[in-house]
């Protein structure tokens, strides 16, 4: 009856020894009611699944068929009368108490957590007791198989991340060390003007170098050799940014160059290499002093590669160019 104990009932003769299910008595009239209190009862507890476990005022207006498993400190005309940690089950209108037993699994929804009753509380699973394996068994970290039990392995929330994560290249974004922020191997030319054209833009995240990280920025490129000046440039912060490679060639035909741009101890104050050309592709002396510059980047901010043509009717070309990025704190 509703608001009974469905398994407080103690009789073994009438009821099932572990779902306390009422049996069929011979003869019985009005089977029915039997029947439909079993598959009620069937329906509450066979793959348990309960709303919440710690909802600890009892629901207004719950759905038929929810079931709460009933914390201590509860409250309400019904679940008062509750015992701690027993199955609040509503249905028809009406609220009865369920006792569980000792091993019974339920699935809280509201968590998404497994918990098992140990006969005085639901608790979560001890670590290690819901999985077991063998002596011989393989897991992920261990090196070879030995007698005894597995070894545990702590997983933080970056182990999970970088289990998570689909390539290197992403777990090196996780980790929030180095990374290659781009890189491409398409050649890019520019040609027919002779204002500054854009040939590859590359964002920087925002916070992807803290207080003292690097950029390393690598560039390689072909161009016209003539004794016209072609102009190849490197910008921080979008096509109007500071220039740190602004490299004048002429009777040359290629260039590899590579900048560093440091964060000073500041997440917006940056030095880098000098602008002018030097002795080899961004190594070496130079009179020029270092390129600084004071941008944001806590916030979003785009490295721009471009050039600059004196005679429209030659061209420069991007090769390839590969940006990384290390993170300092």
């Amino acid at each position: 009856m509703p608001g009974s104990d469905l398994l407080g009932l103690s009789s073994w003769m009438s009821n099932t020894s572990n779902l306390v299910l009422p049996y069929l008595a011979v003869g019985q009239a009005q089977k029915h009611v039997t029947v439909n209190e079993s598959l009620r009862r069937l329906d509450a507890l066979v793959q348990l699944s309960v709303v919440s476990a710690t909802t600890s005022v009892q629901p207004a207006s719950p759905a038929d068929g929810a079931v709460y498993i009933v914390p201590s400190g509860k409250s309400g005309a019904q679940w008062n009368a509750f015992a701690n940690w027993s199955l609040g089950y509503y249905r028809d209108g009406a609220w009865e108490q369920v006792t569980p037993r000792e091993g019974w699994l339920a699935f809280v929804k509201d968590t998404d957590l497994l918990l098992h009753y140990t006969g005085a509380a639901w608790a979560l699973f001890a670590p290690g007791k819901l999985l077991t394996v063998s002596a011989t068994d393989r897991l992920l970290g261990r090196v070879s198989s030995g007698a005894g039990a597995a070894e545990e392995i702590t997983c933080t929330a970056a182990g999970r991340a970088l289990i998570d994560n689909a390539d290197a290249r992403a777990q090196c974004a996780t980790l929030g060390t180095w990374r290659v922020l781009a890189a491409s191997a398409v050649a890019a030319s520019h040609t027919g003007s002779t204002a500054e054209a854009v040939i590859a833009t590359i964002t920087v995240p925002a916070n992807a170098m803290g207080p003292n990280g690097v950029l390393r920025i690598t560039t390689h490129w072909s161009y016209t050799n003539s004794a016209n000046t072609k102009t190849l440039i490197i910008r921080f912060g979008g096509v109007s940014g500071m220039q740190y490679l602004a490299n004048n060639v002429s009777t040359t035909a290629t260039a590899r160059d590579q900048r560093h741009i440091h964060n000073v101890n500041a997440t917006n104050s940056q030095k880098g290499g000098m602008v002018g050309a030097v002795s080899v592709g961004g190594w070496g002396a130079n009179a020029n002093v270092p390129v600084t510059s004071a941008l944001d980047t806590t916030t979003a901010k785009d490295i721009v590669i471009s050039s600059i043509l004196a005679n429209a009717g030659e061209t420069v070309t991007l090769e390839s160019y590969l940006v990384e990025v290390f993170y300092g704190a």
